[in-house]
């Protein structure tokens, strides 16, 4: 059966650094265990972007700072789309601990095709964010042309680091762009062009529960949104994304229709 969504709610691991944190677009796993499902441990200096979705007071799900005031996530993640449920936090390596930002509001695309799955949306901050060390936005990738196989991308999240299993540390792994006909081989018709597939064939990195609605970096840039996978890490069944340049578009035009001055800024691509 498959295990699609990759939240802590009943009803995917994330990001690149940022410059300043990694090599090129792989980040220094040699201090690390043998965590995420076959990641490592890293502090929140080094993936300042990461934000976590907090639903009635518990930890659910991923996301990543794309603006002072814009969390963007996985729809399953905000599922009531009620602002009063949840709750963001940034700036720590202790989601359930660290301070619970007031959503102001939450947009879901508009449009269905196909009966296709966007599981995508964004998240308004009631206050604008303050950035320093520990809290960075992640400027979005515009081309899907960028999203080739075979690039290295970072992922991270405060997902379980094995199947069946619950835990909140932040952890992150280096994996790979897979083929779109290695994503259709394992998921078949679930598999739409709004979505692209990253790991290994013999699998043993993933993402896994708790990760879903995180970020999927490349190029220092948010490319993708954790979605789901069978299983954790299994060989032929590599975790799915959302492409975040597929959705650019509506992302840019949901924030420019922001009603205050302040809510209307992303990311500047050019830092």
């Amino acid at each position: 059966m498959y295990q699609l969504l990759r939240s802590v709610l009943p009803v995917l691991l994330i990001a690149a650094s940022v410059p300043h944190t990694c090599s090129g677009d792989k980040m220094d796993d040699s201090n690390s265990g043998n965590l995420i499902v076959g990641g490592f441990v890293v502090s929140i200096d080094q993936v300042p972007y990461q934000a976590a979705v907090i639903y009635n007071g518990k930890f659910s799900c991923g996301g990543s700072i794309i603006g002072p005031r814009w969390i963007l996530t996985a729809l399953h993640c905000i599922q009531t789309m009620e602002p009063s449920e949840y709750q963001i936090v940034v700036g720590t390596d202790d989601p359930e601990n660290g301070t619970k930002l007031q959503v102001e509001n939450m947009f879901a695309p508009p449009f269905l095709i196909n009966g296709s799955v966007f599981d995508i949306a964004l998240v308004m901050l009631r206050k604008r964010l303050e950035y320093n060390e520990k809290v960075q936005c992640l400027p979005l990738l515009k081309s899907i042309e960028e999203i080739a196989v075979g690039k290295p991308v970072v992922i991270s999240g405060f997902g379980s680091t094995e199947e069946g299993g619950y835990e909140t540390v932040l952890k992150a792994a280096n994996v790979n762009i897979l083929p779109l006909e290695e994503c259709v081989k394992a998921y078949g018709l679930l598999i739409h062009e709004h979505m692209f597939c990253a790991g290994y064939r013999e699998g043993q990195v993933d993402t896994c529960q708790g990760d879903s609605g995180g970020p999927l970096v490349l190029d220092s840039k948010l490319a993708g949104v954790i979605f789901y996978g069978e299983g954790c890490a299994r060989e032929h069944y590599p975790g799915v994304y959302m492409s975040v340049p597929w959705f650019y578009d509506w992302i840019v035009n949901t924030v420019r229709e922001a009603p205050s001055t302040e809510g209307k800024k992303l990311c500047d691509p050019s830092k």
